[in-house]
């Protein structure tokens, strides 16, 4: 007979050890040095920002965005494997314990990652805004409760595209009700806006009453945010159940058409190819160069903007830098008639182009702003800390495999 509760002690325990044998790895002084320097840097600027702020700054508008992705993020982890499928799937009847167990465990960490967002964004707060900071995060922690409720019950639901209409409704319903919520409404929205949340609490539990759990999402959901744990750990340390999906993006093939045919450029091709295609490189390197303008936009001093040009030219060196292993356990990889010492130095200086092409967007976008002289010392420092960062830092302290 299946005890649902043990099962989830046991797969929970599982969890929180293979946590723990990871983070050993990456939680290393050399991480914690640059984390407490990136914190320290950006809580000057963020103080200096501050204080350049006038009454007219739009801070409900931009607490109730930030807040809301937090809100909205998020599902329910529930440890399913594909195993599960056939073997959990006749006694789905008896999983209530586990699922009420899951779906506590998953609120207190998002509420946790919730409460850091809060904390960073109090002292905007309380410049601007006479609500208690207390009974923000209060209500806000209630709200995130809801939000997974709605969310898990969206699961039931087969489309994707039915999720994602939920997903972005929610999103808008929670910016529109932080947004009230800050800016100190009438009562008469609070009466709409908790009717609309009944009106969709009773239509959920209505729809999904007799919906069982739609196991394949679930899997796969489960898959992916272990996908993400797995590549995160992977720079720091080898991961042997870390499976990468290729992706074909035809429409980057161009760009390999630029490697010259000859058989010392075969670590080039590859490795350009796989930086295009396989994993989440190109994704992530888009993403930080996105991140990283937003922030040089928010930055007030210009010395500031380089210095956080700077941060983030290593933020993405440092996470590029696992693209060296990514084919290490590739028996026809290794038997390339090439040495190992071409390897290294053909990935390098695929990382080194990759920095100095986000160097020169992060100028592009200064530029637009003005700051015509600065660009040109933006350039120039950017190109020497990128050169020195992967050919003399990263390289002595053997962040790139023989």
């Amino acid at each position: 007979m299946l005890d649902s509760r043990l099962l989830w002690k046991q797969r929970f325990v599982r969890y929180g050890s293979e946590r723990r044998r990871y983070l050993r790895y990456m939680l290393n002084d050399h991480l914690l040095f640059v984390v407490l320097i990136g914190l320290g840097a950006g809580a000057f600027v963020y103080q200096r920002w501050l204080q350049t702020l006038t009454s007219s700054f739009p801070y409900a508008m931009v607490e109730a965005v930030v807040l809301s992705m937090f809100l909205t993020y998020g599902s329910v982890r529930t440890f399913f494997r594909e195993a599960d499928l056939v073997f959990l799937l006749p006694a789905e009847a008896k999983l209530t314990p586990y699922l009420r167990r899951a779906f506590v465990f998953s609120w207190g960490m998002q509420a946790s990652l919730l409460s850091l967002a809060v904390l960073a964004l109090a002292p905007l707060h309380l410049e601007f805004s006479a609500l208690s900071i207390w009974l923000l995060w209060i209500i806000l922690l209630s709200l995130k409760g809801w939000n997974m409720w709605i969310g898990w019950k969206e699961q039931s639901f087969a489309t994707t595209g039915a999720r994602s209409f939920g997903y972005g409704t929610r999103l808008l319903f929670n910016m529109v009700f932080l947004y009230f919520l800050l800016k100190n409404v009438s009562i008469l929205f609070w009466g709409m806006l908790l009717l609309i949340m009944a009106a969709l609490s009773f239509y959920f539990m209505q729809t999904t009453k007799r919906k069982g759990l739609n196991w394949e999402h679930l899997i796969l959901q489960e898959e992916k945010a272990q996908l993400s744990f797995y590549r995160l750990a992977n720079i720091f340390t080898d991961v042997p159940h870390l499976k990468e999906r290729a992706k074909r993006r035809k429409w980057m093939d161009f760009v390999l058409s630029f490697v010259p045919y000859r058989q010392e450029q075969a670590f080039r091709y590859l490795y350009l190819r796989t930086f295009l295609r396989a994993g989440d490189y190109l994704g992530l390197y888009i993403r930080l160069t996105c991140i990283s303008c937003l922030v040089l936009y928010i930055v007030p001093p210009i010395y500031g903007k380089i210095i956080a040009a700077l941060f983030f030219l290593y933020a993405t060196g440092f996470q590029l830098l696992r693209l060296q292993q990514h084919h290490r356990s590739n028996i026809f990889y290794k038997l390339y008639p090439l040495s190992d010492q071409l390897k290294k130095k053909t990935v390098l200086q695929l990382l080194f182009w990759l920095l100095l092409g986000q160097n020169i967007v992060f100028a592009l976008f200064m530029l637009v702003f003005g700051y015509v002289v600065h660009v040109l010392l933006l350039l120039f420092i950017g190109w020497v800390f990128s050169y020195w960062l992967l050919f003399f830092y990263f390289n002595r302290r053997r962040r790139v495999n023989r």
